[in-house]
């Protein structure tokens, strides 16, 4: 079963681009690829706080605050290093009851998917400026 959306040219969710200069020679002097990063990861906090995770309960903390707060610390680490300020996020529409949990299977998938992009450009970036 695939789920379409109505409307996918407005689908707000950050992605890398090319144009973005994600490559490890560009990230020291070209601030957009870590905006971009910022930008998206404000994005996934936005959207760990709302209503499709309200009801999503636990132990103390919650497996959606451990998450909450490793990208509120991966923010603030890339805010760091540029001079980024906070973005509004797009307004939320609130979820019904019953889309609910298919919304948070897709942001979590979208959420795991940019990390691993994230974490590929930081790593290459690493390796490229710990070598002799």
């Amino acid at each position: 079963m695939n789920l379409v959306e109505e409307k996918p040219s407005e689908d707000l969710t950050p992605h890398i681009r090319c144009s973005d200069n994600c490559d490890p020679n560009k990230l020291g002097s070209d601030q957009s690829c870590l905006r971009r990063i910022h930008e998206a990861l404000q994005h996934y906090q936005t959207l760990l706080g709302s209503d499709v995770f309200a009801e999503v309960g636990g132990p103390d903390p919650s497996p959606v605050a451990t998450l909450q707060g490793a990208l509120a610390q991966l923010t603030s680490l890339i805010q760091q290093d540029g001079s980024f300020t906070e973005g509004s996020a797009a307004p939320l529409q609130q979820s019904q009851p019953w889309e609910r949990p298919v919304l948070r299977h897709r942001i979590l998938h979208q959420l795991r998917s940019f990390s691993a992009v994230m974490a590929r450009v930081f790593a290459h970036s690493a390796r490229n400026t710990l070598s002799p």
